[in-house]
């Protein structure tokens, strides 16, 4: 999880979104509140300041969520 949060961190980086999709399989997707759990484990790993587009979803397969770059606040 550590690599995919560090290459999440260089889309980040580089201006692009970055949309992070979990897959559930079978009896997993009875669960869906521990697979959203993981899912803030896994953006909270994330290094670089973002924002979410959209706010974690249930998806046919799994959950999805969509991120993006923070936008900078002008003073």
């Amino acid at each position: 999880m550590e690599t995919k949060a560090k290459q999440a961190d260089k889309f980040l980086q580089k201006g692009n979104k970055v949309r992070i999709e979990m897959f559930l399989k079978g009896r997993e997707k009875a669960h869906r509140d521990l697979a959203r759990e993981k899912l803030e484990d896994f953006l909270n790993m994330i290094p670089a300041d973002f924002e979410k587009e959209k706010d974690i979803k249930k998806s046919p397969r799994g959950m999805e969520v969509i991120i993006c770059q923070a936008k900078q606040k002008n003073q």
